[in-house]
């Protein structure tokens, strides 16, 4: 018995890239938003870190305690690697090289 084909496994990459991509948007562009906005307002705007703490309070998933936070940034790092991961897989098989078989000839 032979396992799911190559495009088979594709679309179900696909399927699953396009589920869990909507669900990771808020909290990775949460994680981006707060960071950047962090580090800019210290070193360009010259704030201090007790005016710009509470961005990295939402930054690091403070906000849901410690068991909360943990979960927060494991779940992120996972989706983060999960994305670029099958991303790749889907951009790969969509402009990668192709290969011709003898029928094309």
């Amino acid at each position: 018995m032979k396992g799911p084909g190559w495009q088979q496994t594709v679309g179900l990459m696909q399927r699953w890239h396009g589920r869990l991509g909507p669900l990771l948007l808020l909290p990775l562009l949460n994680s981006a938003l707060t960071g950047v906005t962090y580090r800019l307002g210290k070193d360009w705007l010259g704030l201090e870190q007790t005016q710009v703490h509470w961005l990295m309070v939402l930054h690091e998933g403070e906000w849901l305690g410690t068991p909360g936070k943990s979960l927060y940034v494991f779940s992120e790092a996972v989706g983060v690697i999960w994305l670029l991961g099958t991303g790749s897989v889907l951009a790969w098989n969509r402009f990668g090289p192709r290969v011709m078989g003898t029928k094309g000839k």
